[in-house]
Order: structure tokens, then C-alpha cells, then sequence
């Protein structure tokens, strides 16, 4: 299990650090064209319970320009008893700058109760073209 919360760290981060580093690209030598990330994606962990989430709707109380606390909708794959699959989460969250920090928990059927995890996410912004 240690090898795959390290794998989807280095994955994330990966992401993190190719959407930080991209740049505009000259097509036709006259027009400017910009890919890039833009949202929020991230790394959540629980007792045997792991998710790679993006953020989705959420509501915000905005308590000045670097900090935001709120409640949000997590669209998740997760590997739960080494199992993927997909999942919509609910979970508090609080913004500084560009991290989130959350906690994420998601309702499983077969046991009629709730998984909780806490977890770290990037919010990328597409730079602006020229």
C-alpha cells in the first residue's frame, strides 16, 4: 500500500509541475495558442482508502484575498481495498492561495457507512494569452 500512495503523490505532482511549466505556443508564427490546466486536482487518504480527486461546485465564505473556507463536491477515482472505482464526495475545504486542504467522505453502500479521508490539492490557472 506504501508504494501506491507514493505513486499517486509522484503522479500529482508530476501534473502539478507540467501545468506550472507550460508556455504559449506559436502556431503559424501569428497566432498564440495556450494549453493548460485550470481547476483544482487533488490527493486524498483514509483508513485502506485512497482518492485522486477534482474539485467541482462548491461554496465559499471568502475571508480575504489568500483564504477561503467552504464546503465542496469531489468527483473521485479512489482504490478502496484495492479496488477502483468512482465516486462523488462531499467535503469541507479551505483555500490558501492556490492549496486546498479537504476532507472528503463517501457514502458506500455495501456497509451502509461513510469513508473519510483528508487530503492536499492544487489549484491550476490558466495563464492568459497575449
Amino acid at each position: 500500500m506504501r508504494q501506491s500512495k507514493c505513486a499517486m503523490l509522484l503522479f500529482f505532482l508530476c501534473i502539478a509541475f507540467a501545468a506550472n511549466s507550460q508556455d504559449s505556443t506559436t502556431i503559424n508564427n501569428s497566432k498564440k495558442f495556450n494549453v493548460g490546466l485550470e481547476g483544482m486536482l487533488g490527493f486524498s487518504a483514509g483508513e485502506n482508502f485512497y482518492s485522486m480527486n477534482v474539485g467541482g461546485p462548491s461554496l465559499f465564505l471568502v475571508l480575504n484575498k489568500d483564504w477561503k473556507i467552504g464546503i465542496g463536491a469531489f468527483p473521485s477515482l479512489y482504490l478502496l481495498e484495492g479496488k477502483l472505482g468512482a465516486r462523488l464526495g462531499v467535503a469541507p475545504k479551505v483555500e490558501y492561495k492556490n492549496l486546498v486542504f479537504f476532507a472528503p467522505f463517501f457514502y458506500r453502500e455495501k456497509t451502509e457507512k461513510w469513508i473519510w479521508s483528508f487530503g492536499l490539492g492544487y489549484k491550476f490557472h490558466r495563464k492568459k494569452s497575449i
